[in-house]
């Protein structure tokens, strides 16, 4: 039904190329920002979601409706980020089988744990930012292997 990617003719190929750029770049900054808010670990997020009585750096914790509308824009938003990136993903020929499926339809169930997750560590428990973290490292795992995939087929693969 689609063309591989190697196949497809030239301005077709520096549009996705150049829109993967630019996609990989938005996630990577925001991959930086928690990174910058969290310091990537659980103590840094369950402060980030509970609040902390840092002296010096006080935070507070999210209320239901930050979570909410950060639940919400992050779902839609990396939906449609992950729907688009596994479309051009599924026209690859250097993953293949159960691994391509995998790693098309995997991000859509931890993009619900991810951003689901942090109502159960806000409300249920902190141990959650565990399940989070691995969650969401997945999803990334994911994102960058079929990221990169496409981007070298596109430009090291001859039609």
């Amino acid at each position: 039904m689609f063309t591989k990617l190697p196949d497809l003719e030239k301005n077709i190929k520096s549009l996705l190329l150049s829109y993967l750029i630019v996609i990989g770049i938005g996630m990577t900054v925001g991959l930086f920002y928690v990174y910058l808010t969290s310091e990537m670990n659980p103590t840094g997020m369950t402060n980030r979601y509970l609040g902390n009585d840092n002296e010096w750096e006080p935070t507070l914790a999210k209320t239901l409706l930050d979570l909410v509308s950060h639940a919400h824009d992050h779902i839609t938003m990396f939906s449609i980020v992950f729907f688009t990136i596994s479309l051009i993903f599924n026209q690859t020929t250097l993953i293949i089988g159960k691994w391509k499926k995998f790693i098309m339809i995997e991000p859509f169930f931890s993009i619900i744990i991810t951003f689901m997750g942090f109502f159960v560590l806000r409300y249920v428990t902190s141990q959650f930012a565990y399940v989070i973290m691995i969650s969401s490292g997945l999803m990334y795992l994911c994102f960058y292997i079929m990221l990169f995939t496409c981007i070298y087929e596109l430009m090291f693969s001859k039609d």
